[in-house]
């Protein structure tokens, strides 16, 4: 399958290539793009294309820096429904491993890869490394800048989606030798160059830091990405209804009125659809929720309180008696008994590992 991007992605093209006295529908139409479809910011393109757009402006326009310049254009809504995962996400490591697994899945089919090294955590572009396949077989032009550009863009966005507490260490890039001086005052980090891989270096510590979740620009986000996801059809009712507990949660507004509103039917009708299919909406929500809980609870972090808040619950004490219900014991000892499991599991890998080596 051909790897897409969306479209948004070329939000600022048409204002950036004026400014430097070009023709913007000439350069679509040489890249194979339909002018139209990036006027109005609609849909998907083929990165294939993407590629070969970038890389044709840079060398007619003569701007070095064109990558980075049209990435410094982009905002939260350049990788759409990723906002609506930062909702559902409390610290920036939970945030970027489901960003991650969501890039590697239709429609982007993107390879993207989030590795520990030690008190380092690398964010590294793959999905960068196959450019070169993507251009025309009769291009005489290198992906360079579209390079620049995808990890641009992937800083301006992760930076309006996860606010202040993104704060890189350094940037590796492929890149045998800076085109340009523009690197560093884009990135504000050291960069650098001749490195194995295209990748974002980060503290590990601060993957435990909380998403900003108050950013009024992740709202617009979760409404387009629920709008997306009620165009899938009848076919997919039961994920649609997952997905959008999912989004609604933390926002409190999980309630089956709200997700019967959302899908643009009656309560009583989604309540007979899910029987037909031997499903009941509040089973369905219990069981998201427990998932959830156990997985904030396998963890030292995040308190007590934001997790009952992120699960929806309105009183600390509802998420208490919830939990009895499915553990049959508080929270706190939850938390101890799944921490005392991973601490062991951990040593028995560590101890095999080990046994390996010898």
């Amino acid at each position: 399958m051909t790897q897409q991007i969306r479209t948004t992605l070329l939000t600022g093209f048409y204002e950036l290539v004026s400014q430097l006295k070009g023709s913007p529908e000439a350069l679509l139409i040489s890249s194979r793009i339909n002018p139209h479809q990036v006027e109005s910011l609609d849909g998907y393109l083929g990165l294939d294309l993407v590629t070969d757009l970038v890389d044709r402006a840079a060398t007619q326009l003569n701007c070095s820096d064109f990558g980075l310049r049209l990435a410094y254009s982009q905002g939260a809504a350049a990788l759409g429904s990723l906002g609506a995962a930062v909702l559902q996400s409390l610290t920036l490591g939970e945030f970027l491993n489901a960003a991650v697994k969501q890039l590697g899945s239709p429609p982007y089919d993107l390879r993207v890869e989030l590795t520990k090294k030690g008190r380092y955590t690398h964010l590294n572009f793959h999905c960068i490394d196959d450019l070169e396949h993507l251009l025309p077989s009769d291009s005489h032009l290198a992906p360079q800048q579209c390079r620049e550009f995808l990890v641009g863009v992937s800083l301006v966005a992760l930076q309006h989606l996860c606010g202040s507490n993104f704060q890189l260490e350094s940037v590796h890039l492929k890149t045998e030798r800076p085109l340009h001086e523009y690197y560093e005052n884009f990135f504000g980090v050291p960069v650098h160059f001749g490195q194995e891989n295209d990748a974002f270096i980060l503290n590990s510590g601060s993957l435990l830091q909380p998403t900003e979740k108050c950013n009024p620009s992740l709202r617009p986000l979760l409404k387009t990405y629920i709008e997306e996801l009620l165009q899938q059809g009848e076919t997919s009712l039961v994920k649609q209804v997952q997905q959008l507990i999912y989004c609604l949660m933390p926002l409190k507004r999980s309630s089956l009125q709200e997700v019967a509103n959302q899908l643009g039917m009656h309560k009583r009708t989604l309540q007979r659809r899910l029987r037909d299919r031997e499903l009941v909406f509040e089973d369905l929500l219990d069981r998201i929720r427990r998932e959830r809980a156990e997985f904030y609870l396998s963890g030292k972090q995040p308190p007590m309180s934001q997790i009952s808040d992120m699960l929806g619950y309105r009183e600390q004490s509802s998420f208490n008696r919830a939990c009895y219900r499915w553990f049959g014991t508080t929270p706190m000892r939850i938390r101890r008994q799944l921490m005392a499991q991973l601490a062991e599991k951990e040593a028995a890998e560590a101890e095999q590992a080990l046994e390996t080596v010898e």
